[in-house]
């Protein structure tokens, strides 16, 4: 797994940002799912749960939330938000390729393209591998993935874009895409105005498009079942050719 330093920088601009509203649609999103599985939870994991989102937007329905995440930065973050909610969520600094825990959850989540950042196939299995130990039998994975399309197609369409541009800060994304291996590469560059004294930033970005094939092959030797595969978490459609990201529902099964 590569780019084991990115949103050091970063973090403090992707929590003011667009970027969390994302986690707070999934969790208004979620408790259709869970009723279509008829799954109730207590306790959840959120992997990379960044800034701690959608973790929050939980907690506050009142489920018992973990959040796993790489980033220091995002999880100090998380913590301060925790802390100035008033809410209990057990943030730990820890890699998804590698977590360590043991059926203690009934749902597990990761939301917002994280698994795109995983490279290789031996990560993004790892971490499935992960997710199984980690849930209960009969506990369910949710997660969202970048499609091939959608990195090498969607993304490319404006290769350069104005993501943010408020009084004191201009972020700036280009993107460029390597069809031989599916990686897209992401540049960001944000001016923040601190005093009168402009500072520059930049992070570069990777993710990984795999097939659905692929992703089904690293659910299957995890032992996740397949449940549902969506174009569209709000309508449930299947997805198509021309689809830019998916979301995958599978459900823990017993070893085999």
């Amino acid at each position: 797994m590569e780019n084991k330093n990115i949103y050091k920088e970063f973090a403090h601009i992707y929590s003011k940002g667009q970027y969390p509203e994302y986690s707070r649609k999934m969790s208004e999103l979620l408790p259709s799912i869970l009723r279509q599985f008829k799954v109730t939870p207590k306790k959840i994991l959120d992997i990379a749960c960044g800034e701690g989102s959608f973790a929050l937007e939980m907690a506050i329905k009142g489920f018992q939330v973990t959040g796993i995440d790489r980033s220091a930065d995002m999880l100090r973050i998380a913590r301060k938000k925790t802390k100035k909610k008033k809410l209990k969520v057990k943030l730990i600094q820890q890699d998804m390729c590698s977590l360590k825990f043991s059926e203690e959850f009934n749902l597990v989540t990761c939301w917002f393209d994280s698994l795109n950042y995983l490279l290789e196939n031996k990560d993004l299995e790892n971490t499935f591998l992960g997710v199984s130990r980690a849930l209960k039998e009969g506990g369910i994975f949710i997660f969202d993935m970048n499609t091939i399309y959608g990195l090498s197609v969607q993304w490319q369409e404006n290769p350069s874009t104005v993501e943010q541009d408020i009084p004191r800060m201009l972020e700036i994304h280009q993107t460029k895409y390597n069809p031989k291996e599916h990686i897209a590469t992401l540049k960001i560059t944000v001016f923040i105005k601190k005093n009168e004294e402009w500072i520059r930033i930049d992070e570069v970005h990777k993710e990984r498009g795999y097939t659905l094939n692929e992703i089904r092959q690293c659910l299957n030797k995890a032992n996740l079942k397949e449940i549902a595969c969506w174009g569209s978490l709000g309508s449930k459609t299947e997805p198509t050719p021309k689809t830019g990201r998916v979301w995958f529902v599978a459900r823990k099964t017993e070893d085999r």
